[in-house]
């Protein structure tokens, strides 16, 4: 159960683009019924993948308790992909209770609290965009998605408590009741949350062209020219000129593509920032979002991790890891060496030196826990983590407990998660599948490819 709504009185607060004004007062609070109002409501979504089965709760002293929800996602207690339930603009976070509000236009809002990697003031999203992932900050223990509709006819540019409604999801009004949870599955991004296709991106055999997955079938549809690398995140997709090492971001229309830095060793997108080691692995920096702005936040490092958990970095000399505050300059050391690191939705992961066991990081200080044994390779994201086995390059999908872990597949030449889907290229590169999500089960979705990104 989550705590009530925050205040703008109680929380952190923090405005992007348009500056934010208090909402005037209306007498009465609006209601779902009123009169105009479904003139002008956006096509809310369930903030979930297409797909996925939520369970919708309120409770007693949940004031008001027949608007307000908390979303409970079967099979994922925590670190799936929260997404945008209709497009708008992100125009104030929450920090203390890791939330944010969006701005949709005609006097509508929506809120969504307890995230973890939360997008941040000052970004537009469009319906389906990952704005977060679901955890638990300011709600310890219990996992969930906090979610409201605000409608505020007096103002376009903020609104409260006072103005929430009865939400509308995929058509369905709901009036909730503490007795009579509801059961829904996401239509959201069912078409894919980036314009014109999925969040799956492959290089051809021969590099020459950048190519995204359509969510359908085996339908691809080529939205770039050569490339050297993909990286691809919470932040888009982007990718590197393979002469320069220039890197370049795609605007979500095919062949657009703008450059937004120069080389690097190394490019990594964590949460929905984007950071690059210098060539020379002298220093880190952070795209500012906008040009070819960047600003040094770090030292050297070795190399860099990141995802919904936020930003590490390796000392070069050591192998220690350390984690970015989100100030410049300011990290702190959350453990030692280790054969490899990944980052899920909200937690880190780290592969012993030897390899010989898989460790979970505490989220505190520099104590970590033995999750399982032996392992080849770490893949992680919103779909949870994954290891292959030394020997035979199979591969097993982490449950949450120490040591459960369950086969979902064979070797791959590369595995790639995108938000809340698993997908893995043949061993000859000659095919492009996704995981069913049950048990071993396979489907193709495609032909050869040099390399896959998922954001």
């Amino acid at each position: 159960m989550s705590a009530h709504r925050p205040t703008r009185r109680n929380i952190l607060k923090s405005a992007g683009g348009l500056s934010a004004v208090m909402a005037l007062g209306v007498s009465g609070v609006p209601t779902a019924r009123a009169a105009g109002i479904e003139d002008t409501r956006p096509d809310f979504r369930l903030p979930f993948p297409c797909g996925v089965k939520v369970e919708l709760k309120t409770y007693r002293g949940h004031n008001p308790d027949d608007k307000k929800i908390d979303m409970y996602r079967y099979g994922m207690p925590s670190g799936s992909p929260i997404l945008a339930s209709a497009d708008g603009f992100v125009h104030e976070n929450f920090w203390s209770s890791g939330g944010l509000e969006i701005r949709h236009g005609n006097g509508w809002f929506s809120l969504y609290l307890h995230m973890t990697g939360v997008a941040q003031a000052g970004t537009w999203v469009k319906r389906g965009d990952i704005i977060g992932y679901m955890g638990d900050v300011g709600s310890p223990g219990k996992p969930h998605l906090h979610y409201e509709q605000l409608y505020n006819p007096n103002s376009d540019q903020d609104a409260d408590t006072q103005h929430m409604v009865h939400p509308k999801l995929q058509g369905q009004l709901l009036i909730m009741n503490p007795d009579h949870p509801v059961d829904m599955i996401s239509t959201n991004s069912c078409g894919g949350p980036v314009p014109g296709g999925g969040d799956l991106f492959a290089l051809s055999p021969d590099r020459s062209g950048v190519f995204q997955y359509s969510g359908q079938g085996v339908a691809w549809t080529k939205v770039g020219g050569a490339a050297g690398e993909l990286v691809a995140g919470g932040a888009g997709l982007f990718a590197t000129n393979p002469s320069t090492g220039d890197l370049f971001r795609f605007s979500g229309t095919p062949d657009e593509w703008s450059k937004v830095g120069g080389p690097a060793a190394q490019f990594v997108v964590a949460g929905d920032g984007l950071y690059g080691l210098s060539p020379d692995r002298s220093a880190v920096f952070q795209w500012s979002g906008s040009g070819t702005l960047w600003t040094k936040v770090g030292g050297a490092a070795g190399r860099l991790c990141g995802g919904g958990a936020g930003l590490f970095s390796t000392n070069p000399s050591t192998g220690d890891l350390f984690r970015f505050s989100g100030t410049p300059d300011e990290w702190s050391k959350v453990g030692g060496p280790a054969a490899q690191f990944a980052v899920t939705g909200n937690h880190l992961y780290g592969l012993s030196p030897d390899k010989s066991a898989v460790l979970q990081w505490s989220g505190s200080g520099t104590s970590w826990i033995k999750v399982g044994g032996a392992a080849g390779e770490l893949v992680a994201g919103g779909a949870g983590l994954f290891s292959t086995n030394p020997s035979t390059g199979d591969l097993f999908r982490f449950s949450g407990t120490p040591d459960e872990w369950s086969k979902v597949g064979g070797p791959a030449a590369q595995f790639a998660v995108t938000g809340d889907h698993l997908y893995g290229l043949s061993p000859d590169r000659s095919a492009v599948f996704q995981w069913s999500g049950s048990g071993i089960e396979w489907n193709k979705v495609g032909g050869p490819a040099h390399s896959l990104a998922g954001r």
